[in-house]
């Protein structure tokens, strides 16, 4: 899944908030879409590498 369209709206929203809850949460939820991104790449060749070992089936 690709996260590149949100990130810049996540920053812009950062920079424009005053309210230091919103600043939080968006600072929070972009970690955690990192956190995201890191996970989708780890399973991805995860699964990669168990299809292309037959001991793994």
């Amino acid at each position: 899944m690709d996260h590149e369209w949100l990130k810049p709206l996540i920053e812009q929203s950062i920079k424009e908030t005053a309210d230091y809850h919103e600043k939080a949460f968006l600072q929070e939820l972009e970690k955690l879409l990192h956190q995201q991104e890191i996970r989708i790449e780890l399973t991805q060749g995860e699964l990669d590498g168990k299809l292309w070992n037959p001991s793994e089936w």
